[in-house]
């Protein structure tokens, strides 16, 4: 009888690390790598998680998205960028979706940067220049600045870009560089 407790406690210490190996290696392969040029868009009030690639992005005709934005920075500073990118309206609405309950949608860069928006906000099509009220603006996820594309090297190629809500409205700091997860609560 002590044999017997005695060869199933050796065969216990085998299998022992042999299951703890495996639980391991299943758990790190079901969590996906995100690879350079992919944001993600994921959260409780989003319909499902989802990766879109910068390719992906490019080929989503219909929510393209191209206009000179006016920004107007903390320091008075005023300019204006060209920007190529995706409307996120479009991209939220008709790609990922939004649950009702949806009340805040976060932008967050690579470095942790990140802002807040209403789901309201994020879907708005009335954005403002102030030196040319007639021009209406949506918030887009932007890949290109100026006629250059942000280089996948130096970081996410994705960019947060906003017009103004009313004149004298200081929008510049809510554009947020390299973003890498769009997270919708």
């Amino acid at each position: 009888m002590q044999f017997c407790c005695l060869h199933k406690n050796k065969l216990i210490f085998r299998i022992l690390p042999i299951m703890l190996i495996c639980i391991i290696l299943v758990g790190c392969a079901s969590k996906k790598e995100v690879p350079v040029g992919t944001v993600v868009v994921e959260g409780d009030a989003a319909e499902s998680r989802a990766f879109f690639t910068l390719e992906e992005l490019k080929a989503m005709e219909e929510g393209l998205r191209e206009a000179d934005y006016f920004s107007l920075n903390s320091y008075g500073t005023r300019k204006y960028f060209h920007f190529k990118g995706i409307s996120l309206g479009y991209l939220l609405r008709e790609k990922v979706g939004l649950k009702d309950h949806a009340s805040k949608i976060t932008f967050i860069a690579e470095d942790g940067y990140k802002v807040e928006y209403t789901p309201e906000d994020v879907l708005k099509k009335d954005y403002i220049d102030e030196e040319n009220p007639e021009v209406k603006y949506e918030m887009i996820l932007a890949w290109e600045e100026d006629g250059v594309e942000y280089n996948p090297e130096i970081g996410n190629p994705f960019r947060l870009v906003v017009g103004q809500k009313e004149p004298g409205d200081v929008n510049k700091p809510y554009w947020v560089l390299n973003v890498k997860i769009i997270c919708i609560d």
